[in-house]
């Protein structure tokens, strides 16, 4: 059986003939179709982009990032629009808002999402928009969506690791066989290994591949020795100048988690080139949140905040028709990722030769994403306006059994600034002219004339990106995740009134600059 990669190829050479005879000789051949890139998207945990050697930190070592970046488009302004596991992952998957697909908080379950009906919950993922354009496809590594078996969702292959976070452990499923446990490896070795292992197994069709590691999340004393050694005092690893925990052992094992995630972006840059691969294969590289690294006293790994450090992250991205060592000053964030990696792939343009009726639903639901599609702006070429703004949201503590509480607020980022509000009131006002963070600029004068549209920028995002779905997230939401957000909020577990929560969801009247 002729491989996808032969099968799009010989469509092309098909289309060819018929123009042929339906135009006749006159008319000039059509081109033949371009074979689909291959796609790698590699995911971290808990990467700032501060923690680069090209940004904030020359003294990590970052190689392998900095190659890629080299080698293609990095962004310096990508946020995370809900910086926290479950709910970035669930918009990577998705391509919608937390409170329209339902993830809002951690530990909740992709198979229950809330925008599609029963029976379909598994459907409508960036993994079935590939599969079904054609691609062979794979998840391996951290899942954090329920279960220990993504197939369902469209991955032909499954390697789930959904231990605990103990990076020397890298227990995982294949297929949602029993889980296999492998002690004293690395689980970040362990995963970029099962991915290489089957890249090799699928060279020849064209395949997409979420490699999901988990550095640099805690416990960051983890960290392999051998990356600790890099960072042998302070003097060799300065700390973050809005640490106020001054620890720098920590500091020092965070930047190794870094550096071991470098090492594994290396060793998949290699591997590509040893395959042949590498001209035809997009690498896409971020993070699904970033670290708050002390910064107002702040656990180091801790998120959930609308500072830099939390929810900004790496992007960068090579493949082909992207420029080289390009790097971008334009806003984009989570919500535009689906879009945009369907576009590189161009999935939307391509013959549909598989599975006629399901190709239809996948691009129709592309078509329905709320993101855009940065696709040609990462390849230098005229489309779509970069965004002019970026809402960010923290809606919930729930299912955060093992962390303190952080605010609950949401925040707008534009070219200027980031304004942030709690349910109390303003919070923060930060120039991004600023390297860090340092200034909120809240109580000055000649700032005050800028918070009233910043807060009407915040209103619209809410009207596209929360509002109009809170009320069915109550209709529809597991009863348990509801019970989960009425304990936070002080309601009690049970009730007649499922809605009974209602109340406590975010009012940004309560915060109008006064």
């Amino acid at each position: 059986m002729p491989s996808a990669r032969a099968r799009f190829r010989r469509l092309g050479v098909a289309c060819l003939l018929l123009a042929v005879l339906a135009c006749g000789p006159a008319d000039p051949p059509a081109p033949e179709s371009e074979p689909p890139p291959n796609v790698v998207f590699i995911m971290s945990d808990t990467h700032r982009w501060g923690a680069m050697s090209m940004t904030q930190t020359p003294a990590v070592s970052t190689p392998n990032l900095e190659r890629l970046a080299q080698q293609g488009v990095s962004l310096s302004r990508y946020y995370v629009n809900h910086p926290l596991c479950t709910p970035y992952r669930a918009m990577l998957m998705t391509g919608r808002w937390p409170y329209q697909q339902g993830l809002i908080g951690n530990h909740m379950r992709l198979d229950e999402r809330v925008d599609l009906p029963d029976g379909e919950r598994t459907r409508g993922t960036v993994s079935w928009a590939f599969k079904d354009a054609g691609y062979t496809t794979a998840h391996v590594g951290k899942w954090h969506l329920g279960g220990n078996d993504a197939r369902a969702f469209g991955f032909d292959r499954s390697i789930v690791w959904n231990g605990t976070n103990d990076h020397r452990r890298s227990d995982y499923s294949v297929d949602g066989a029993p889980t296999k446990e492998w002690t004293g490896l690395s689980n970040a070795t362990a995963m970029t290994t099962q991915a290489l292992e089957w890249i090799e197994s699928v060279r020849g069709e064209p395949f997409f591949l979420i490699l999901s590691l988990n550095p640099a999340h805690g416990p960051f004393d983890d960290a392999p020795e051998e990356y600790k050694a890099l960072y042998p005092d302070e003097a060799a690893l300065p700390l973050h100048p809005l640490d106020e925990l001054r620890s720098w052992e920590t500091h020092r094992d965070y930047h190794a988690l870094v550096s071991n995630l470098d090492a594994e972006v290396g060793r998949v840059l290699d591997a590509l080139d040893a395959f042949g691969i590498a001209d035809e294969t997009v690498v896409v590289y971020t993070s699904d949140h970033g670290a708050m690294s002390g910064v107002n006293g702040v656990a180091y790994g801790q998120k959930r905040h609308p500072n830099d450090e939390s929810t900004r992250v790496p992007f960068i991205v090579r493949g082909p028709g992207v420029p080289a060592g390009l790097e971008l000053d334009m806003l984009a964030s989570s919500i535009d990722l689906f879009p945009t990696l369907a576009g590189l792939a161009d999935i939307s343009g391509r013959p549909q030769d598989v599975g006629t009726d399901a190709a239809a639903a996948s691009l129709g639901y592309l078509e329905s994403l709320p993101g855009a599609d940065l696709s040609s702006l990462l390849r230098g070429a005229p489309g779509v306006a970069a965004p002019t703004s970026i809402f960010l949201m923290h809606p919930t503590n729930m299912n955060n059994r093992f962390s303190r509480h952080e605010p609950i607020w949401r925040a707008v980022v534009t070219d200027d600034y980031t304004y942030a509000v709690t349910a109390e009131g303003e919070y923060a006002l930060w120039d991004r002219a600023e390297s860090y963070q340092v200034t909120n600029l809240l109580s000055d004068p000649e700032h005050a004339p800028r918070r009233m549209p910043l807060w009407n920028e915040l209103d619209t995002w809410m009207d596209r990106a929360e509002r109009p779905f809170i009320d069915h997230w109550f209709a529809e939401a597991p009863s348990r995740e509801v019970a989960a957000w009425n304990v936070e909020y002080g309601f009690g577990e049970h009730g007649d009134d499922r809605h009974v929560g209602r109340d406590a969801v975010f009012d940004l009247a309560a915060s109008e600059p006064r």
